[in-house]
């Protein structure tokens, strides 16, 4: 969509947009019953509005078609439902921003597919671990004991840590999974660490898959089987160390999933 139609849309929407996110009434009505239907009393109760106030929002989102009546219970109509889980959205991507600021801020964010941006807000429930004056390595350290916990690795990444190729042998020892989608840079430097027969051996084994990304990759992303980690060039062209976005949420982890796949996609397999 180009910049005038995005800006004729916006002028479409503008006041039903308004009507949505201007009112605390309105918006904790539609919450509430998102869960399910639900008389005065129960919406009064969750609310802490008076009765009045509640009807009064109530008539409003009934005026809209957003909310339906029946037998003394109120419901969220089709597009109540869908509505309400828009917001969500809206406000699940809003807390990201906000709380992953020191990640996004500054950093690529490009690298990142267009699909995956419109569900940032799935990184709702994520944490920075950042580097410290006493602890400069705190991420990669946290990472890899995040590492010695898991039996399945999935690694995409143009950078080279060490001690990630030790966890990778240990993780093969526990009878795991490894799989990779890694610049050619970095298979190099692997075959340094462990030996390029090790490396052959492990693919030939089935206990590593590994493709190779093109060398333009900017984001680092690790997942085991209960977490994901994620770090992000600067806007300089230099990777930064300092900070990881790390998530234990299966909704971050789907979403991680995702970015894993589509890199993965877009790799080639290596053949020995």
């Amino acid at each position: 969509m180009d910049l005038k139609h995005t800006f004729e849309l916006y002028e479409d929407v503008k006041n039903d947009m308004k009507f949505f996110i201007s009112s605390d009434v309105r918006i904790k009505i539609l919450m509430s019953l998102k869960e399910g239907p639900k008389n005065l009393a129960d919406l009064r109760n969750e609310i802490h509005l008076s009765s009045s106030t509640i009807l009064h929002g109530m008539n409003q989102l009934q005026g809209k078609d957003i909310i339906l009546r029946d037998s003394g219970k109120y419901s969220l109509s089709q597009m109540g439902k869908m509505a309400a889980n828009k917001i969500i959205n809206l406000m699940e991507t809003v807390n990201t921003l906000k709380n992953c600021k020191d990640l996004f801020l500054n950093h690529e964010v490009d690298c990142i597919p267009k699909d995956l941006i419109k569900d940032i807000g799935c990184l709702n429930n994520s944490t920075l671990v950042s580097s410290t004056v006493t602890d400069v390595m705190k991420p990669h350290r946290v990472l890899s004991q995040f590492l010695m916990d898991t039996t399945n690795i999935k690694y995409l990444s143009p950078v080279f840590y060490p001690k990630n190729a030790e966890m990778f042998v240990k993780t093969m020892e526990k009878d795991g999974k490894v799989d990779l989608v890694v610049t050619s840079g970095v298979l190099d430097k692997l075959k340094e660490i462990l030996g390029t027969e090790e490396v052959q051996k492990s693919i030939s084994s089935g206990n590593w898959g590994v493709r190779i990304a093109d060398d333009d990759l900017k984001l680092s992303l690790t997942m085991g089987d209960e977490f994901i980690a994620m770090g992000l060039f600067s806007t300089d062209g230099s990777y930064d160390l300092n900070v990881f976005l790390i998530s234990h949420d299966e909704e971050a982890i789907s979403w991680g999933e995702r970015l894993f796949k589509h890199y993965k996609y877009k790799s080639e397999e290596l053949k020995i």
